[in-house]
């Protein structure tokens, strides 16, 4: 157990194992943020997320694998945004986090029950809420379910044929490397979702509505405006505004390798 989850992982869990390894509380959060009522207010869809403890806040082995390379790590929304920035919050994210490293079987079975016991009609589910795992084996066991994720492993979207399973790609400017990727995800046409370096206050540059990608002229979609990134059309692009930041912390880091995008580096799309 000790080479599976951080040191300071291990001493929560020694400090109160009854809280750590209960089974009681959902594992899931059902239309529990601003972005995923939007969907349920104009479409009807109940989604349901897990939310798990990012990168390798909680495990050894990293719940995301590319975040050190895209840039995301500090500013993932497990730790910056909303309700999930709160201590209660973090610390559920916690619990699930250590209960799925140290039995991700039996963690997989009462998700799985979870999904089941709250499917209504225009029902969906997104498991990655905060982390980046393969989680096609349960998806594949739920053929009825409509999941989606945004990811950032290259090879998840080339094996993807699950027709139950949507991924959209997650954009990054951090570095020439990744850039090159977000340009081979357009090429292969695949969706990809661009982060901004924005909320489009006063003083900061507007979220734009096109870009030149590949050479060629594409139309930039408001991603923000629902999370049911499945309803998309085939080889969409949308933009994300930046969340849990202020304006002083983006015009800042406006000048500096980022996994958030700003004009300068959307015309190295091009």
């Amino acid at each position: 157990m000790s080479n599976l989850i951080t040191s300071e992982s291990l001493e929560l869990l020694r400090s109160n194992k009854t809280y750590y390894m209960s089974t009681k509380q959902p594992l899931m959060g059902f239309n529990s943020s601003i972005k995923i009522l939007k969907g349920l207010k104009k479409y009807n869809y109940t989604t349901g997320i897990l939310y798990l403890q990012p990168s390798n806040a909680v495990s050894v082995k990293t719940f995301c694998p590319f975040a050190d390379q895209a840039g995301c790590k500090d500013d993932c929304l497990g730790k910056t945004s909303g309700r999930l920035a709160m201590s209660q919050s973090q610390r559920a994210m916690t619990r699930r986090s250590i209960q799925y490293v140290l039995d991700p079987d039996g963690f997989k079975e009462r998700l799985r029950h979870e999904i089941i016991k709250n499917e209504k009609d225009n029902y969906c589910i997104r498991l990655n809420g905060t982390s980046d795992l393969d989680w096609s084996d349960l998806i594949a066991s739920l053929p009825n379910v409509q999941f989606y994720d945004y990811t950032k492993v290259f090879k998840r979207l080339e094996r993807n044929t699950l027709p139950n399973y949507h991924l959209t790609f997650s954009a990054s400017f951090k570095s020439d490397k990744t850039i090159q990727q977000t340009k081979e995800a357009v090429r292969r046409k695949y969706n990809v979702a661009i982060p901004l370096n924005t909320k489009g206050c006063k003083g900061e540059f507007a979220r734009p509505t096109e870009a030149v990608i590949n050479n060629v002229t594409k139309e930039l979609q408001d991603f923000d405006t629902t999370d049911l990134r499945f309803l998309d059309k085939p080889s969409s692009i949308g933009t994300l505004t930046r969340k849990g930041s202020n304006i002083k912390q983006r015009l800042a880091e406006m000048g500096q390798p980022s996994f958030f995008g700003n004009p300068s580096t959307l015309a190295l799309l091009a």
